[in-house]
């Protein structure tokens, strides 16, 4: 699972973003600006048995002159057709990692970093690290998303039960 990408941000990633051994992409131009994601393992593996274009730096590049591929909504269509995923759009991937990290109790935070939405807080601008539990939390959704994929059957989410703040009363 390529951690909450954008349909863009897949179409027009260079292979110079792409870091398979810190297991993360850095996104020059993604929608909120420069952003970092982690990688799962299977989307390491993944993305380690591409075979590079002679003449272009895009992952998925095409043609002779190696140009980013466009064709990705078409293919999509295709692909939920033969799985028989109606009404399921590339960015329904998107809401399913999220809910996932959800599902797994992951923090807001975390699942916000591996969405690359951006953050409101000022020290968030400065810092550009993956974090060891951002990291993580990539390869549990990732693998959980692979497990449930390799069962040709679909993940089940648990109910999460209501969190309540108490405050004390002094």
């Amino acid at each position: 699972m390529l951690t909450g990408c954008r349909r863009g941000e897949i179409a027009g990633l260079k292979w110079s973003e792409v870091d398979l051994d810190t297991r993360q992409l850095r996104l020059a131009e993604a929608k909120e600006g420069y952003s970092l994601r982690p990688l799962g393992q299977a989307a390491v593996d993944l993305v380690a048995s591409l075979k590079r274009h002679d003449k272009s730096d895009a992952v998925f590049a095409r043609g002779e002159e190696g140009v980013a591929y466009q064709g990705l909504p078409k293919a999509w269509e295709r692909i939920a057709k033969r799985a028989k995923l109606r009404g399921v759009t590339l960015h329904t991937l998107r809401h399913s990692l999220a809910t996932t990290a959800n599902t797994l109790e992951l923090s807001e935070p975390t699942i916000v970093a591996m969405l690359g939405h951006s953050r409101e807080t000022v020290t968030a601008r400065y810092v550009h690290v993956v974090d060891a539990t951002v990291s993580a939390a990539a390869e549990g959704v990732g693998g959980a998303i692979s497990h449930a994929m390799a069962q040709r059957k679909p993940a089940t989410a648990l109910k999460l039960k209501a969190r309540r703040t108490v405050k004390k009363q002094n």
